[in-house]
């Protein structure tokens, strides 16, 4: 039997793949991928004035003038709305706006918001129409860049650099913007609600546990170090510090049959994906043997969460984090 965790505030599922074998290797992959993110943002992007107009260099090397701080904005991308949200700011136009509403913390924040279709072919007509003074893009959109460009300046992100940092992501929206004071006072806030979280969640470092995701109820992923909620469950430092299943401390792991999961030996598990949502493939599972055979399930520690997690942007984590401490510190 499941326990509904729901926490108000809660994707698409994007992996990128890190390599980690053993606990020392881990930890030198970790130092190396730290240093190279650390690079990366302090060659990538840079920003030459506090004030306007500014000039900001975006991830393709391109000097974009800003001449005044910008109110319209147009996002390419299913990242930047969730950011956008969490600086206190609504996009005039996105892509993928009818998904992006079904996620908790977008609920109700994009109905003013003009739909611009599928992200790597959008609808020019309708982003013209729009109005934007800032147009935020991904590499994805470089083909098309000639054609943006004629709209409104473009800023363009990399789309991997803002999935693995959700705050470096939030930083650079801030600074094209103008709103960096504000990403700051969320970032800080929410880090001192990750290590209050960890310390709170002390007591579970000798139980392990699984974060599986699934779409469809055939298809299971269980999450490894590849993934941003990997890292705010487990990282003693930048999450909750909890402890995995020892069989599955690598990347993530994709079992194409629902029997796979039989060697998922966690004494909790988070069910995480669109499956949450359709009662039937949760009734199909409740009734597996393989299922009701897990160490989690036998102990009634199972705890879902919708694809509001798996966006890794601020909002994203923060519905993660909400709803790992909520779920474990409920446990009987």
């Amino acid at each position: 039997m499941f326990k509904h965790k729901g926490f108000l505030m809660c994707v698409l599922l994007l992996m990128v793949v890190l390599t980690g074998c053993g606990k020392e290797a881990v930890k030198d992959k970790e130092e190396q991928v730290n240093e190279t993110t650390e690079q990366k943002k302090a060659t990538a992007t840079s920003i030459e004035t506090a004030e306007w107009p500014r000039t900001y260099t975006d991830g393709l090397g391109k000097e974009i003038v800003i001449e005044q701080q910008p109110e319209r904005l147009a996002s390419l991308w299913f990242f930047y709305p969730e950011i956008l949200a969490a600086l206190d700011e609504t996009p005039v136009g996105t892509t993928e706006k009818e998904f992006l509403s079904t996620l908790s913390y977008l609920e109700g924040k994009l109905d003013t918001t003009e739909e611009l279709g599928e992200k790597t072919a959008p609808d020019i007509e309708k982003l013209l129409s729009t109005q934007p003074d800032i147009i935020l893009a991904t590499e994805h959109q470089q083909k098309i860049y000639d054609a943006l460009v004629k709209v409104a300046p473009v800023v363009t992100l990399n789309s991997a650099d803002i999935f693995n940092d959700w705050q470096y992501g939030l930083r650079e929206v801030a600074k094209v913007i103008g709103k960096e004071d504000k990403a700051e006072a969320v970032i800080e806030q929410m880090m001192s609600d990750i290590s209050i979280g960890r310390t709170d969640l002390a007591k579970f470092k000798e139980e392990s546990i699984a974060l599986i995701v699934s779409w469809d109820g055939k298809t299971f992923n269980v999450l490894g170090e590849d993934s941003p909620i990997y890292t705010l469950a487990f990282d003693k430092e930048r999450g909750l510090g909890l402890t995995p299943d020892d069989g599955f401390t690598g990347t993530s792991d994709e079992f194409a049959s629902f029997e796979g999961i039989s060697s998922i030996t966690a004494d909790h598990i988070f069910l995480i994906g669109d499956i949450t949502k359709k009662d039937k493939l949760i009734q199909d599972i409740e009734e597996s043997q393989v299922w009701n055979n897990l160490n989690a399930v036998q102990k009634d520690n199972v705890y879902m969460m919708d694809t509001s997690a798996l966006t890794a942007g601020p909002l994203a984590i923060q519905y993660a984090l909400d709803n790992m401490i909520t779920a474990l510190q409920n446990t009987k």
